[in-house]
C-alpha cells in the first residue's frame, strides 16, 4: 500500500468541512437568477447567445398597443380599455409582456440548497411552452453564468484557506 503525506491537506480538509455552504449556493442562486433575467427578459438570448426569436406583426400590435382603436378590447375584455404594456417596437423575443413571468423568478429552496424557478405552475408552463415554442435552451444556464457560479465557489473556498 503505498501511503501519502501531503502537508497541510488534513487541515485544508477540516476547513474545507467548515464550509459555508448554504449561503455560497444562495449566493450562487441569487445571482444567477438576475442574471438569467437580464439574459432572458431584457437582451432576449437563449442559453448559448442566440436570439430567443423575432415575435409577429399581429403580436406587435399587442406589444406596442397599435390598434385602430386604442379604448375598446374584443373578446373576454370586450368592452374595456385596452392594456397599455410600455413596450417598445422591437421585434426580439424578450418573455415579458404584462412583466407576470419576469417578476415571478424566484430563488427557491430545495432539499439539496437552491434552484431558480417560476413561482407560479402557469408561469412555469408558459416556460416550458417556450422553450419546445422556439426549439432553443432558453433555461439552461450560459457559460457566462456558469463561470460566475465558479467564481462565487472560489471565493468561499479562498476564505477558508486563510
Amino acid at each position: 500500500m503505498i501511503e501519502l503525506n501531503v502537508s497541510g491537506i488534513s487541515e485544508f480538509v477540516l476547513k474545507l468541512n467548515n464550509l459555508d455552504t448554504d449561503n455560497m449556493l444562495l449566493e450562487i442562486a441569487t445571482d444567477l437568477k438576475a442574471e438569467i433575467r437580464k439574459r432572458v427578459h431584457v437582451r432576449g438570448e437563449t442559453a448559448d447567445g442566440s436570439k430567443i426569436g423575432t415575435y409577429s406583426e399581429e403580436y406587435m400590435k399587442v406589444r406596442t398597443n397599435d390598434f385602430k382603436s386604442k379604448t375598446v378590447a374584443r373578446g373576454v375584455r370586450k368592452g374595456q380599455k385596452r392594456p397599455v404594456h410600455n413596450r417598445d417596437n422591437s421585434r426580439k423575443v424578450i418573455l415579458s409582456l404584462t412583466r407576470q413571468m419576469e417578476s415571478g423568478l424566484s430563488v427557491i429552496k430545495t432539499e439539496g440548497g437552491y434552484g431558480i424557478g417560476h413561482s407560479n405552475s402557469h408561469n412555469y408552463d408558459k416556460a416550458i411552452w417556450n422553450e419546445e415554442r422556439y426549439g432553443k435552451p432558453i433555461w439552461d444556464l450560459s457559460e457566462k453564468e456558469k463561470q460566475m457560479a465558479e467564481n462565487i465557489v472560489e471565493k468561499y473556498v479562498r476564505k477558508i484557506n486563510y
